[in-house]
Parts: structure tokens; C-alpha cells; sequence
């Protein structure tokens, strides 16, 4: 099915774009559960701008996202913060089995979201791969993946295409109800901003 249709099929009627795949992961922003600098009184002490510096720092290096759909069921689940790193990948490309954190692709934007929503999925084939889905078993390069991270045996069978340079195939861990790569095909690594690094709920807090 061409992607066209494929996303068409899925747009709600009333046009409420953030609700048109099971996937619409629009993450918040961890300053949501974080104190707004405004409300800060720091002392004046070489001791607080250090840690200012830190925070910063720290900042430019990882971030904390709220995971809003059950796509990556059962690796993270609805509620869940997962701490996204953004060194990793200076340094090399994704790999097979990474989880990744990406801005949507132009394929998604062109439905009406916002080119700066992000998504979250596992990095399933690298760029020259081929890849396919036979009767629910993924198949790279000609070989059978033992996947024990899915939610459920898959219910959809996949053509097999080789991943163009530049670009990895990814999808949702709970197959049968994420919107990924299938749909919207390979993902432009320049799309990535982060690696998943772990994950807690928001309980391990209270």
C-alpha cells in the first residue's frame, strides 16, 4: 500500500492530527516537572554558578522525555520518562537494536505535525540492509530476528527493501499498534537527537 493511502487511512475524520496513529508520541518537555528557573533564589557564591554550569552542561548532553503512547510497549510504557543521550551518535551511526529518539520526517510533517514533534522506536535494519516481514518474522539480510523485546507475535507481512545510505528502518517494539517505518519508510538518520540511555516511572519519585 502506498504510504498516501496508508496515512490517509489513518487521519482522524474531525482532522485532530495528534491522535491520527497509534504512535502520536508528543513528548513534553521535562521542564514541565522541574522547578522554571524564574522561581529560583540562588545565592551569589562561586558554588551555585558552578552547578548552574553543571545543570547546563548536563543539559547539552541528555534529556529526560515523557513517553505518551503505548507504541514501545513493553520496553516503556505510557507515563514512563526515558533519558535520551546525545553523545553516542557524534561518535557513530545507529546500530540494530538501538532506541532511538527522532524529529518526524518530512512524510509525517506533510499530515499536519509539527516538524519538532519527536517519536521513539528501535532501530531495525542500517543503511544497505535489506528487510522484509514474512508471515509476522522479521527477516534481515536474509535471516530470521529473534525478537524478545515485542509485545506480540506481528499480524502484518512487509515487501523486502534495501535501506538507501543515510537512512535506518525503525519501528515500534508493540508491532501491532505503532506507526513507524512501515508507514512512513526509512528514517533519515539526521532526523535522530538522541539514544535511549534508561528509563523510571514517575512514582520511583513519590
Amino acid at each position: 500500500m502506498a504510504v498516501g493511502g496508508l496515512l490517509r487511512g489513518l487521519v482522524s475524520p474531525a482532522g485532530d492530527v495528534a491522535a491520527w496513529l497509534p504512535c502520536h508520541e508528543l513528548f513534553a518537555s521535562w521542564h514541565h516537572w522541574l522547578p522554571s528557573l524564574p522561581r529560583l533564589r540562588p545565592p551569589a557564591s562561586d558554588g551555585f554558578k558552578l552547578l548552574l554550569v553543571l545543570l547546563l552542561f548536563s543539559a547539552a548532553l541528555a534529556e529526560v522525555r515523557y513517553i505518551a503512547s503505548s507504541s514501545m510497549v513493553p520496553t516503556l510504557r505510557p507515563g514512563d520518562r526515558a533519558v535520551a543521550e546525545k553523545v553516542t551518535y557524534l561518535f557513530r551511526r545507529p546500530s540494530i537494536g538501538d532506541i532511538v529518539f527522532f524529529k518526524v520526517p518530512t512524510a509525517v510533517q506533510n499530515y499536519g505535525v509539527n516538524k519538532d514533534v519527536v517519536f521513539i522506536k528501535r532501530v531495525l535494519a542500517t543503511p544497505g540492509d535489506f528487510i522484509e516481514v514474512r508471515q509476522g518474522q522479521l527477516i534481515v539480510n536474509g535471516v530470521a530476528q529473534k525478537e524478545h523485546y515485542t509485545a506480540t507475535h506481528a499480524l502484518y507481512t512487509m515487501e523486502a527493501m534495501r535501506l538507501p545510505e543515510g537512512h535506518v528502518f525503525v519501528m515500534g517494539d508493540n508491532r501491532n499498534n505503532s506507526c513507524d517505518s512501515r508507514a512512513w519508510g526509512p528514517l533519515p538518520i539526521g532526523n535522530i537527537v538522541g539514544k535511549y540511555m534508561t528509563s523510571f516511572t514517575r512514582s520511583s519519585f513519590q
